[in-house]
């Protein structure tokens, strides 16, 4: 879709809207401002704006400001929406560009991931998967995604993590330390590869959705045949799905919170 300028007042719009939501308690202009990177001076007229719609409300004793109850009329057909439905929108844009097939997964408790929901691309040819498909939650690209995740968080210890990469089933087998290196590698990129391991002639890429924890929640991803993408065509597909995660772990799970942070509590 071919996009054109962005209007500037909306995108300091919601960069205010962002800055309210994110904070704990009721905040004043100067610090929604500093917050949001716009002047105060235009953060205040935004803010009035944004009053008179109802997305914000003013405490007038305090002059400070919370999210409205217009932006829950706003939001409301989203409330009832699957985690599929959710993200089909990005994943549809995905399976369509880049012709490969593109799926949800849940990591369980059980140390599985299980498959919620998958779209397929327009072309005759593709990877299709049954729904409910459960694989070993450290396998593939969607196991080195959610390995990536854990390990940006505090992580599995490596002797864990290793019992668990000995559970799984290869098509082609791959080294421990080169899956180690892979999901470092994982961590740095926000997504990760499998070329042809878990299921052979497949190539699936991967990013994991985090909970306000850290602790990987779902996983998008997208799967075609091997060879059928060069490297920088691969690598958009992955910065593609981080992008996808990006844009929707805030809205779905809320900003994850740095592992130092929570070691404070």
């Amino acid at each position: 879709m071919e996009v054109g300028r962005e209007v500037g007042a909306v995108t300091q719009a919601a960069a205010i809207l962002r800055a309210v939501a994110g904070a704990r308690d009721a905040l004043g202009v100067t610090a929604i401002a500093r917050a949001a990177g716009v002047s105060p001076s235009t953060t205040l007229n935004i803010l009035r704006t944004l009053v008179h719609e109802g997305f914000v409300t003013l405490a007038p004793d305090t002059k400070t400001y919370r999210l409205g109850l217009g932006l829950l009329e706003v939001a409301r057909p989203l409330l009832n929406r699957s985690d599929v439905e959710l993200l089909q929108p990005g994943l549809q844009q995905v399976a369509t560009e880049f012709e490969a097939t593109t799926s949800v997964w849940q990591v369980a408790p059980d140390d599985k991931a299980l498959l919620l929901g998958r779209i397929v691309p327009a072309s005759g040819i593709h990877i299709e998967f049954r729904l409910a498909t459960r694989i070993p939650a450290y396998a593939g690209a969607i196991g080195r995604a959610v390995a990536a995740a854990g390990h940006a968080a505090g992580g599995l210890p490596r002797a864990t993590l290793r019992t668990r990469f000995g559970t799984i089933r290869w098509h082609v087998p791959v080294p421990f330390e080169t899956y180690l290196t892979e999901v470092e590698a994982g961590v740095e990129r926000g997504y990760a590869l499998d070329i042809g391991h878990l299921i052979r002639g497949v190539t699936s890429v991967a990013s994991a959705l985090c909970d306000r924890t850290g602790r990987p929640r779902l996983v998008v991803a997208a799967h075609l045949f091997q060879g059928q993408l060069g490297e920088e065509r691969l690598e958009a597909l992955g910065l593609s799905l981080r992008g996808l995660v990006e844009t929707a772990q805030p809205a779905m799970f809320g900003v994850v919170e740095a592992p130092a942070a929570r070691r404070r509590r």
